[in-house]
């Protein structure tokens, strides 16, 4: 768990579990602000050298399940949002996020009241291997 507990380091959340064959709990339920604020998530991704990695891609159809796509609904360059890839049907990918219903929707998101005509995406893939 890379970072912790500098909230500024790192991907991560604890809530009390258990460390490995060592009985250490962590005391607190806390996070990492890559791991609760989607533009801190995007930064990180960017950035990473180890733990979890990613590459950013150009097009939608280069995403398989477990990748991630950012928003960033009004174009000004802060990420509103961010989604899962959970499937890929003829190279659309459909997403899962905690907004309701937002369970195999359609990545675009043009269903949405945050959408907008100014929407950028920001396409990452996840990295296979972990450092």
């Amino acid at each position: 768990m890379s970072g912790y507990p500098n909230r500024n380091k790192g991907w991560w959340i604890t809530d009390g579990w258990k460390v490995g064959a060592r009985e250490y709990y962590y005391p607190n339920e806390t996070w990492s602000y890559s791991w609760a604020v989607a533009h801190s998530l995007r930064w990180y991704l960017e950035s990473s050298k180890a733990g979890l990695t990613a590459k950013r891609v150009y097009t939608p159809s280069e995403l398989e399940p477990g990748d991630v796509i950012f928003y960033d609904f009004q174009g000004n360059g802060v990420i509103d949002h961010s989604t899962i890839v959970t499937s890929v049907i003829d190279g659309v990918p459909y997403v899962h996020a905690h907004t309701g219903p937002s369970a195999d929707r359609h990545y675009d998101y043009s269903n949405s009241y945050a959408y907008t005509p100014n929407i950028q995406y920001y396409f990452f893939k996840i990295d296979d291997i972990f450092y």
